[in-house]
């Protein structure tokens, strides 16, 4: 489509399908941004920038498996607007809103207004459902430069000039580039997928010259920030530091071979039949709707079965109606949202080859196919490249879903649309009730439900947050107890990870690592930190011992079954404990771990 037919067909749109979009999904996430800790593993992107505001590198001063620009950006946010969580929240909801705006206007080059703006509404409201999504998450910033990357190839295929393309190829491979530099996997599955698909439609395009020039562009574009950041590690002498973390010691602690993250992969597949077999369903009843907007060469420009603020007003109704339920005792359906993270992988892998190999066949060049093509290859290579961290968690519908929504809204007709508005209805409403009912959780530590987040902190790095009344006694004892009983030279230790009272309390862990989780230091790693934890004996200990239950899950998850480290680490804070002098329990939720407080004995 060229840019004259384009700017006509869109110029009727006004401004109701962004203000629609944008205004409810901000409703939903300004429900719940700042009323849980995160405390368990929920604050390393606040934590990160913290550290780098106090000089602390990484890879020098401590360890990671990430690269740096999470960190960097972090930081940047707090510098500008203030060191406190709340800053770091109401980025990532900017952030949300700015994927938002990405998903449409790249659906609207595709599809029509409503359809367009319907589906990444839906979209980045289920992409936040997993227990664990902090909103501040470097996963969101590897999907967001991906998307950007996506979206300025696919403006590539449009442009007539030659400057112009090979222009925005270069701004797309810079656009892959950040995203490897916040998050390897997901940065480079989605450089590899545009440049290849990229090649292969500006070839069927414009020849075999015309797709060189393009991948050089992109290639180079991909080079800048690489050799910027990579000479800058260099200069530092962490360069050999920092490749090893990110492609040995990373990897290694998530699968002990290659094929782990596929063995993972189908045993939580045959674990959860309840997650994959509405998927298949799915994909059955909308394959016919998909195949219809997608042949058709035409855009739909039917107009919205309903006027805009009926429609806003229906939304918000429903987000409504969940915000109420989230008052009473009725329990919420969890991990519904896990269906839509199936039916992403499974449609998004057909509707992806399906229509590759049609754009391939076809005698007449289609930029519009094309640009569904590229579309579902940066679907299918996030979601793909997510599954390497957890075979399944919502963050992996983006942006996959929101193409197969929007195709699915523009194919149907009559019944079948009203009845794919009540899916999308319910998707929405189960996907809000969910997330208020259990805003952030992570192995086996729980945050209550919104609406008990009523309390503030004493904390002045946590002004403007609202939390429940056991999170805030547990947070300002922990960090006042850390400043008054840790000296100078005194360390402090927390575990499972609590990075966030490191912060609070402005005290360093004895290891070289914040994060102790299974799937992020390997065995032999976690054992030299059990012996620097063990000879450091830290003044103050903040331990949930984990259960054999628990343990074992772990090893079967992530080690297939075989002894980890974490028993190492667990040993050596038994014994710490026994000799420790207990100063308080918090249980932030009626089935969660104790969390016990420990202090040194005075020798």
């Amino acid at each position: 489509m060229d840019k004259a037919a384009y700017e006509d067909r869109t110029k009727g749109d006004g401004a109701w399908p962004l203000a629609f979009l944008l205004s409810l999904a901000a409703i939903f996430f300004l429900t719940y941004f700042n009323r849980f800790a995160g405390l368990r593993s929920g604050d390393g992107e606040f934590s990160g920038g913290v550290a780098f505001l106090a000089g602390k590198l990484p890879y020098r001063d401590y360890y990671t498996a990430g690269p740096p620009l999470n960190q960097i950006k972090s930081a940047l946010e707090l510098a500008i607007f203030g060191k406190t969580l709340l800053v770091a929240r109401l980025a990532a909801v900017a952030e949300r809103l700015v994927i938002a705006a990405l998903l449409y206007a790249w659906l609207r080059r595709i599809f029509s207004s409503w359809a367009s703006a319907i589906a990444a509404l839906v979209t980045i409201i289920v992409s936040a459902g997993d227990h664990t999504d902090p909103l501040a998450s470097y996963n969101h910033d590897a999907i967001l430069f991906a998307i950007l990357c996506g979206f300025l190839a696919s403006l590539s295929l449009e442009a007539r000039h030659t400057r112009r393309v090979l222009l925005l190829a270069a701004l797309a491979g810079v656009a892959a580039s950040l995203s490897s530099l916040t998050k390897q996997t997901v940065g480079l599955g989605s450089t590899v997928a545009v440049l290849v698909l990229g090649i292969v439609a500006i070839f069927q395009m414009g020849g075999i010259r015309r797709s060189l020039s393009w991948a050089l562009a992109y290639l180079a574009g991909f080079a800048v920030p690489v050799l910027a950041l990579g000479i800058y590690l260099h200069r530092l002498g962490l360069l050999q530091a920092c490749l090893t973390m990110l492609f040995v010691s990373g990897p290694s602690a998530k699968a002990s071979a290659p094929h782990a993250f596929l063995t993972r992969e189908f045993s939580v597949a045959a674990d959860n039949p309840a997650w994959v077999i509405p998927a298949l369903i799915a994909l059955v009843l909308s394959a016919r709707a998909i195949w219809r907007s997608v042949a058709d060469s035409r855009r739909s420009e039917e107009c919205l079965p309903v006027r805009w603020p009926y429609l806003w007003l229906i939304v918000l109704a429903v987000i409504g109606l969940a915000v109420v339920l989230d008052l009473t005792a009725l329990p919420a359906l969890n991990d519904f949202s896990k269906c839509s993270v199936y039916y992403v992988l499974l449609a998004g892998s057909v509707l992806g080859a399906v229509v590759l190999g049609y754009g391939l066949k076809a005698r007449r060049v289609d930029a519009r196919l094309w640009q569904i093509v590229l579309f579902a290859g940066v679907g299918w290579s996030v979601a793909v490249t997510l599954s390497l961290s957890w075979p399944a968690f919502e963050a992996m519908t983006l942006p996959g879903l929101a193409l197969l929504l929007a195709a699915v809204l523009e194919g149907s007709k009559g019944w079948g649309r009203r009845f794919i508005f009540l899916v999308i209805a319910a998707m929405v409403f189960l996907a809000v009730r969910e997330k208020l009912d259990l805003p952030f959780s992570f192995d086996h530590q729980d945050e209550p439900a919104i609406h008990f987040a009523t309390q503030s902190s004493a904390e002045s790095m946590l002004r403007g947050m609202r939390l429940p009344p056991e999170t805030v006694r547990l947070l300002d004892v922990t960090a006042s107890t850390m400043r008054e009983k840790a000296g100078a030279g005194d360390t402090v230790f927390t575990y499972p990870e609590m990075g966030l009272l490191y912060v609070l309390s402005g005290k360093n862990p004895p290891t070289w690592s914040g994060s102790h989780n299974i799937d992020v230091v390997p065995d032999s790693f976690a054992r030299e930190e059990a012996d620097r934890v063990l000879r450091a004996r830290p003044a103050v200990l903040l331990y949930a011992r984990p259960t054999e239950a628990q343990l074992r899950l772990e090893e079967t998850v992530w080690r297939n079954g075989n002894r980890s480290g974490q028993r190492d680490l667990v040993a050596v804070l038994d014994t710490l404990a026994a000799e420790y002098q207990l100063v308080d329990t918090f249980r932030l939720e009626p089935g969660d771990n104790p969390i016990r407080l420990y202090v040194r004995r005075s020798q």
